[in-house]
């Protein structure tokens, strides 16, 4: 029995080191025919298309849900007069917290803001910059401008590689149409490990108590 639970317990322990050091990767694409943000994390993606309003969920690169996005038809048949009416009343229901309140309370707002501010710092130092990729085909009517505008992309591009070495910047001219086009796609990775220690300051220091003895005022009212 001990032996049992001995080796249940490892596994959990190895399973959340496991969950905790993979991390988790954010990749936001912009191009002509697909803005879309994807969450990937072990073998799990989450991608939201932004110009198609899907949500889609993937294991192991197979699509398991689809979501897509669309006004109801009761929303679509509102008029404008129901719409008012509803912001409103959803005016009415907002919370009764005023700028008197958060003078007289300034000391507890001002810890809150300190303490939010100083997690939003950790944080930022814990996301790592992976990826950045541009691509742009410089297109003009005139195909004189078009190669000016190229010869002047392409020295910012030689500016941009040693600025940032990482990145991976593409330019080229396009003699054929008239339009620019272009597309951009960055990657943000972070740890779930290096997310526990700055929400565990942020629970920590947060004066708890207080925010909820003047939630409970307010709500009183």
């Amino acid at each position: 029995m001990f032996t049992f639970f001995a080796v249940a317990l490892g596994i959990f322990a190895v399973l959340t080191l496991i969950f905790l050091a993979v991390p988790v990767r954010l990749r936001l694409t912009f191009s002509d025919r697909k803005r879309s943000l994807t969450l990937s994390w072990l073998v799990m993606d989450v991608e939201g298309n932004l110009k198609e309003k899907t949500l889609r969920l993937s294991v192991f690169d197979q699509g398991i849900i689809t979501k897509r996005f669309k006004k109801s038809e009761e929303d679509s048949k509102k008029t404008k007069e129901e719409k008012l009416r509803e912001k409103r009343k959803a005016e009415k229901k907002k919370s009764k917290l005023s700028l008197l309140d958060l003078w007289l309370k300034r000391e507890l707002v001002l810890r809150v803001i300190w303490v939010a501010l100083r997690f939003v710092l950790d944080l930022l130092r814990a996301i790592r910059w992976d990826k950045l990729g541009l691509e742009v085909d410089v297109a003009t009517p005139d195909p004189a401008l078009t190669g000016i505008l190229y010869g002047q992309l392409c020295a910012l591009k030689h500016s941009a590689d040693y600025l940032l070495p990482n990145a991976q910047v593409r330019v080229q001219p396009d003699f054929v149409n008239q339009l620019p086009r272009g597309s951009a796609e960055t990657v943000f990775s972070i740890r779930p490990v290096n997310v526990v220690v700055p929400v565990s300051k942020m629970f920590l220091a947060l004066p708890k108590m207080q925010i909820v003895k003047t939630l409970i005022e307010i709500k009183r009212r």
